[in-house]
């Protein structure tokens, strides 16, 4: 095993390796952009934005574009790109609605919504390398990796979605297994965090003041007359709308109608460089993998290194300080990575762990609404997708906090449809007895060779 610098308790320097790669302040510091006294709080703003991830951040820049003379203030308790935005695996999923997989095949609405949320996606990853060119916004190629019979199984069912959704695949045998099948899709890669610091120079280039450091304890929604936001220290601010893009830290703003979400905890390493030649990693620079195992592993080659992800828990680390990483958690993540690599030979060098808290709803799509008489707009819950989702919907959020229609009828269809989605729990039913047939059979017959599928 390698070398990791493990300590008695956690494991990580108080941010990500994209944190460090790009150049993000260092924990508790100050940069010219993110320094408090460079945008003190306002006491008055039309709109307030809590929280400058890319969702807050994406909301802005469509507020500003739709109304270029607005008053548009960020609120962030630390500085853009500190949050999930900041230290995810960096892609822009093309399957970013993964509750309507399961049900695609029997909902047409959900079928439309797969295939409108990819062209979304797709539209969104231009959209970002125009306003960040130095994020690293390219296209990838997505590998869903199934890892047993099971899984196979499984990822064959979703393929079924795909399909019904016309969304462009291919099929074929895994990079481990030929008996399994991985599934090939156009997707697109980026830098994390530097895509949320263009953004926010992005923004503030549009006229948007971000004020980091700013930690917001209330929002007291008064309906027509707007919403007081109180921050930690005493000041307040007024504003005609309040959108709340505080995803996993959302509790702390004690709303009075807080979204059905929880905090889960996700764990990440980075290597130092490698040759992926020696370690048999069989991956192209520009590719990213998800293998279909029970630690929902993932990774990518970045510079050279390995970024590798998984082991998702509910449980924080200590004094919940979210970008750190228990010993136990480290030690297994550096586990699963030799597994992946399939290697006897000393894992390399690990250089970054890190940690972080993200936003998951039920259905695994994002909450975005605006009540009748609120003051308040919730742009939360993107869970596992949002590089993709928050970039993608965010039109709608900022028509809802400038009291608009959207912008485009396709997206007021597709903001009803994740409205009204349920759990699946009858799709999911079919979706699961469908898989245990295929495994019986397969298990009895075995499985037939089946080429590469391009729909």
């Amino acid at each position: 095993m390698s070398k990791s610098g493990i300590d008695a308790e956690t494991v990580g320097a108080g941010r990500s390796y994209w944190h460090r790669n790009g150049s993000a302040p260092p924990p508790g510091g100050e940069t010219e952009t993110n320094a408090p006294d460079r945008n003190p709080p306002p006491s008055r703003a039309d709109i307030v934005i809590v929280g400058g991830g890319l969702a807050g951040l994406s909301t802005a820049l469509r507020i500003m574009e739709r109304q270029p003379d607005a008053d548009v203030v960020i609120l962030d308790a630390h500085f853009p790109g500190y949050g999930a935005s900041g230290r995810n695996g960096g892609l822009m999923s093309p399957l970013a609605a993964p509750a309507w997989l399961v049900t695609a095949a029997s909902n047409p609405d959900h079928a439309w919504g797969l295939k409108a949320i990819n062209a979304r996606t797709a539209a969104a990853a231009e959209w970002a390398r125009a306003m960040a060119p130095e994020a690293e916004v390219r296209s990838a190629e997505l590998a869903l990796e199934a890892t047993g019979r099971l899984t196979d199984c499984g990822l064959r069912e979703v393929a079924r979605g795909v399909d019904s959704a016309g969304i462009s695949y291919d099929l074929a045998a895994g990079r481990k297994r030929s008996d399994v099948a991985a599934m090939h899709i156009a997707a697109h890669s980026v830098h994390p965090y530097k895509l949320v610091a263009g953004l926010a120079r992005a923004a503030t280039g549009a006229g948007v003041r971000i004020v980091s450091n700013a930690t917001v304890s209330r929002i007291d929604d008064e309906g027509a007359a707007g919403a007081r936001i109180h921050l930690a220290g005493g000041s307040v601010v007024q504003a005609r709308s309040v959108v709340v893009a505080t995803n996993a830290y959302t509790p702390s703003l004690q709303l009075a109608r807080p979204p059905r979400a929880k905090a889960v905890y996700n764990y990440m390493l980075a290597t130092g460089p490698i040759d992926p030649a020696k370690l048999e990693v069989a991956i192209s620079p520009k590719g990213f993998v998800v293998e279909l195992n029970y630690a929902y592993a993932f990774w990518r080659i970045h510079e050279g290194r390995i970024v590798y992800g998984g082991l998702e828990r509910l449980k924080p680390v200590p004094d919940d300080r979210d970008l750190f990483v228990p010993v136990n958690v480290a030690r297994a993540l550096e586990r699963h990575l030799a597994a992946t690599l399939g290697t006897e030979a000393e894992l390399p060098k690990i250089t970054d762990h890190w940690g972080g808290k993200y936003h998951v709803t039920a259905t695994d799509l994002p909450v975005i609404r605006r009540e009748a008489g609120s003051a308040i707009v919730l742009n939360v819950g993107y869970g596992g997708e949002g590089v993709a989702l928050t970039m993608a919907l965010a039109p709608l959020a900022a028509a809802l906090a400038l009291g608009k229609a959207p912008p485009e009828p396709e997206l007021g269809r597709l903001a009803s449809i994740i409205a009204e989605t349920r759990v699946p729990v009858a799709g999911m039913a079919r979706f699961v007895a469908r898989v245990a047939a295929d495994v019986v059979t397969t298990t009895v017959r075995g499985r037939a060779p089946r080429p590469a599928r391009h729909s």
